[in-house]
């Protein structure tokens, strides 16, 4: 019997993995609706709909390179924070430089298992929140919150 620990855990993203993931979490709740009749005295339930979400935070860092989307957090913060597309009065669209309904990101969330693509779920996401961490004593960082887009689209827990 073998336990896994955070060291087995990977998040990719768009099929990149994240390297500088501290952690992700991945929540999945089933609604249920009450069927049961006037004449009946126990409730009866029926699965109505399902609500994938989740977090995790990104440790931010700099590679050297000069170019700032070469690090992991930047990659989640620019599906989010965007600058001004320089139209007067108007902020930034989400789908600013990318195709019409490209907001939804492929999000991976993978436990090492020794397999060749070890378990994971995989969903389309859309980047629901990013908060940045600056604190003394403390690497900067992104906690990023996600909202899946239907049901995952690939499972192998």
């Amino acid at each position: 019997m073998a336990f896994f620990t955070g060291t087995k855990g990977s998040l990719l993203l768009e099929g990149n993995t994240i390297a500088s993931v501290q952690n992700w979490t991945v929540s999945t709740t089933v609604s249920v609706l009450n069927t049961r009749t006037l004449n009946q005295s126990d409730d009866f339930f029926e699965p109505d709909g399902r609500n994938t979400s989740g977090n995790c935070r990104v440790l931010y860092y700099d590679d050297g390179s000069g170019n700032i989307n070469s690090n992991n957090a930047s990659t989640f913060i620019n599906k989010v924070i965007k600058a001004r597309d320089g139209s007067p009065g108007l902020g930034a669209s989400l789908l600013q430089g990318d195709e019409a309904g490209e907001a939804r990101s492929s999000l991976r969330l993978k436990v090492d298992d020794g397999s060749a693509d070890g378990r994971y779920i995989e969903l389309r996401v859309i980047i629901t929140n990013v908060t940045l961490t600056m604190s003394v004593g403390e690497i900067f960082a992104a906690d990023i919150a996600f909202q899946g887009c239907g049901a995952p689209t690939f499972v192998n827990i």
